[in-house]
């Protein structure tokens, strides 16, 4: 079976030599080692010194918004095309979601729907890097300043990112940016994950809420829980974030050879990327002409595993009563109706490609 996605892990002999250290230091956790090690990596990969690390890419949503003290109620801005964890911060923060529209073309939030949507009752905008293509966030943020509205960014796929140049993670793109390392995530801790902040105070507000609600004293300050990444899993991120360069290049050049193997398919569409920006291809998806399901059934009955993702939130049964009846999200719909994620992992071979490529094409009827 040719698995839709597949984690790259450095070799174990690198791994057991960090495990052999943390067992001797017998410190499993609580900022260790190899989690400042982790923060350190990723501050110079950003040239952002208020990035901090936590267990996961979904409790960093969570806090971030929290760390806003946002009242309860108020109103957040989110895409309808994007994960559960994303929305999932919005309602644990006890604010409502209000759902924006896609662009059919990037799959990232509609800007200009965003902006039809802003009102007086909106208090906070969350955005997401939809398969490690960076949404238009410039124009987010300009509309959200002149709202005086905090921009909290699901980065979870965009580690290797950028936009226009700039990486995802700058501090300048962002009151908050989430990253995620798990197993599918282009590189991995396993589980693990980074916040990047816009400046000192909010990094401060992350820390205290990380770790229970205080700092060194044991005397609570804010509300906390406990999201410090393990030392075991702050290793393993130590040694796979130091190749992302090298792995977000080798993505791309297996994304042109997707292109390519797909280019004689009519109705087949790809994801489009702004100028001047760099995506991750945490996924590689295509927008089918017809028959999604079918050809998704076909591919695996000839061993091609296959991934439909994302689903529109608005449809599930958690989201859908904060749809409205005004609500248009007909690109949305459109979008995850016919997308359709292919094989995308950093061991991906070319004739593996092209055994995807000629399978679409046959049932297509183009070979």
């Amino acid at each position: 079976m040719l698995p839709v996605t597949r984690p790259s892990l450095p070799e174990l002999a690198e791994f057991e030599r960090l495990l052999e250290d943390i067992w001797q230091s017998r410190m499993l956790s609580n900022f260790g080692k190899y989690a400042r090690q982790f923060e350190e990596k990723a501050q110079r990969y950003f040239s952002n010194p208020w990035t901090r690390a936590l267990v996961n890419c979904d409790l960093g949503l969570v806090l971030s918004l929290a760390a806003l003290e946002i009242p309860e109620g108020a109103e957040c801005l989110v895409p309808s095309f994007t994960f559960n964890s994303t929305a999932n911060a919005v309602l644990w923060n006890r604010l409502r979601p209000v759902f924006v529209d896609v662009d059919p073309r990037t799959f990232n939030v509609d800007v200009a729907d965003l902006e039809r949507r802003l009102s007086s009752a909106t208090r906070a905008i969350v955005v997401t890097h939809v398969f490690g293509s960076a949404c238009d966030v410039g124009r987010v943020l300009a509309l959200a300043r002149a709202r005086n509205v905090p921009v909290v960014v699901d980065a979870a796929h965009a580690y290797g990112a950028t936009y226009h140049g700039v990486r995802i993670g700058d501090a300048g793109l962002g009151a908050y940016q989430v990253f995620s390392f798990s197993g599918t995530k282009q590189v991995t801790s396993a589980e693990g994950g980074l916040v990047a902040c816009a400046n000192e105070d909010l990094a401060t507000r992350i820390e205290f809420r990380r770790a229970y609600g205080f700092q060194n004293d044991y005397v609570s300050r804010v509300l906390g829980v406990n999201g410090k990444i393990s030392e075991i899993h702050a290793a393993l991120a130590c040694l796979s974030v130091d190749p992302i360069e090298e792995v977000v290049a080798a993505r791309g050049r297996k994304a042109q050879r997707y292109r390519e193997a797909l280019g004689g398919v009519p109705g087949v569409r790809f994801q489009e990327h702004l100028p001047d920006c760099r995506a991750t291809y945490k996924d590689f998806a295509i927008l089918c002409p017809r028959d999604r399901d079918l050809l998704a059934e076909r591919l695996m009955a000839e061993g091609i595993q296959t991934k439909t993702y994302f689903r529109p939130l608005h449809r599930m049964p958690l989201f859908a009563p904060y749809r409205t009846s005004a609500d248009d999200l007909g690109d949305t719909e459109a979008v995850a109706d016919a997308v359709l994620c292919l094989p995308m992992f950093n061991d991906l071979g070319d004739a593996d490609i092209e055994r995807v490529g000629q399978s679409i094409a046959r049932f297509y009827g183009c070979v």
